[in-house]
């Protein structure tokens, strides 16, 4: 079986039910695949700069959708892929 890394952070995704499939790219959750897209402003003219949004503890993405989020102590983690590469 291939292994399958994230697109944007480089995580293995040994949880694929948090997994993306966007435009042909596999990412380990909505957070990182939003965080690739977010490469440019768009519509929001402080893209980016976002200073109180949780981060991931592992790969730093912005922590914009919190169903997949987990947590180990006080740190948290975008999804259980990270979590499980930070263990």
């Amino acid at each position: 079986m291939a292994t399958t890394r994230c697109a944007h952070c480089d995580s293995l995704i040994t949880d694929p039910t948090t997994s993306v499939n966007h435009g042909g790219a596999v990412f380990c959750c909505p957070n990182c695949a939003e965080a690739m897209e977010q490469s440019g402003s768009g519509s929001d003219p402080h893209a980016g700069s976002h200073e109180n949004d949780l981060m991931c503890a592992h790969c730093g993405t912005p922590i914009e959708d919190e169903a997949t989020m987990t947590s180990i102590g006080n740190d948290a983690y975008c999804c259980t892929n990270c979590s499980r590469m930070a263990a």
